[in-house]
């Protein structure tokens, strides 16, 4: 399957240390909190100006699954969120 947006973002990461957001501007949440445009969770949408460059890797790569599922390509069940600790420190 073809990600443009996850490909821009690997590129991106490699380029320059940072890793663009996918929203699409399709902002609607599903009934389990899921965008429906980008397909990352609430909490997701919520840290990801503070998730590290691995951070929002992970949840690009989670939302690939929740698409791949929606699609109905055999992948079973929404992916999780990010991990615990992909948080960058602020201070």
């Amino acid at each position: 399957m073809r990600r443009p947006w996850h490909s821009r973002a690997m590129t991106q990461a490699t380029r320059d240390d940072q890793v663009p957001s996918p929203c699409i501007r399709l902002c609607t949440l599903d009934e389990q909190e899921v965008c429906v445009g980008c397909y990352r969770t609430l909490g997701d949408i919520r840290v990801w100006r503070d998730l590290d460059p691995a951070g929002r890797l992970a949840v690009l790569d989670a939302a690939d699954r929740r698409r791949a599922a929606a699609a109905g390509t055999g992948i079973s069940g929404p992916a999780p969120a990010v991990a615990p600790g992909r948080l960058t420190s602020r201070g």
